[in-house]
């Protein structure tokens, strides 16, 4: 056994590891089963109707930029992506479709796409899976620098708050998070509780970002955009317009200019 591997079986309490590589082995053909199949299908069919954002927080973003929120809540008008940028994102689709198929047809996964609402936090989203043993299932695709990070430190702080988030809003108590290296495959598993830290985090953003919404005020932009720096904002599908924007009337108007 590599040591990788050695490593990912000694962490306690996973849930997917042994049994996922078991079922890879014995399915080098990938047979997948009647359930997985259907379950295909239907998401192929979901993916023709753009998912349209407006009037709601996602409990999967409510750890990210929260002005960034607030214009994806306002339905703001965004950067035309790179084919790059496509591609990066359509493989993601495609990995977590792979995963969830896996899942599903050998059985340690019994439930995939599972909608979550929570009318008290006012958030809604949508789960990866559910596992055989009533965790929620988080996938991730990730650079190879960044699962050199995981590998060495464990789950990104972004990810336990946003698998926080799910397990707040679902009433779960653990998440299984499984990271998937782009370049090689290379998978490793960790296992997120919930607990009082995490909990009030997670209430607190929750209330700090619908006071912007219900007030209709932007929250300032984060220091490392304002000097136009970091991954954020380079990332940011509203850069464009984010810095010059002071006010929410000064978005509506940025927002229904590009409508007209």
């Amino acid at each position: 056994m590599k040591f990788g591997e050695l490593l990912k079986y000694q962490r306690p309490n996973l849930v997917i590891s042994e049994r996922h590589d078991a079922w890879l082995q014995a399915n080098d053909s990938a047979v997948y089963s009647a359930k997985a199949i259907a379950f295909a299908k239907q998401q192929m069919e979901a993916l023709s109707t753009p998912v349209d954002r407006r009037g709601k927080l996602s409990a999967s973003s409510l750890g990210d930029c929260p002005r960034q929120q607030m214009f994806t809540f306002m339905g703001m008008p965004q950067l035309t992506r790179t084919a790059q940028n496509v591609q990066q994102l359509q493989n993601g689709v495609f990995l977590h479709l792979r995963w969830q198929m896996a899942g599903l047809t050998e059985g340690w996964m019994t439930e995939a796409e599972v909608p979550i609402t929570n009318s008290e936090l006012r958030l809604r989203g949508t789960m990866d899976g559910i596992s055989y043993a009533d965790t929620l299932v988080e996938i991730k695709s990730i650079s190879p620098h960044g699962y050199s990070s995981v590998a060495k430190f464990g789950v990104k702080e972004e990810h336990r708050f946003q698998v926080g988030t799910y397990l707040e809003a679902s009433g779960m108590e653990r998440a299984s998070v499984v990271y998937e290296n782009k370049a090689n495959q290379e998978y490793v598993e960790y296992m997120v509780e919930m607990d009082e830290e995490l909990h009030a985090s997670v209430t607190e953003r929750a209330g700090e970002v619908w006071g912007h919404a219900d007030s209709k005020t932007l929250p300032e932009p984060l220091s490392k955009c304002i000097d136009r720096d970091g991954w954020q904002y380079r990332f940011c599908p509203y850069r464009h317009q984010c810095l010059r924007l002071k006010s929410w009337e000064d978005a509506e108007e940025t927002r229904d200019a590009d409508r007209s």
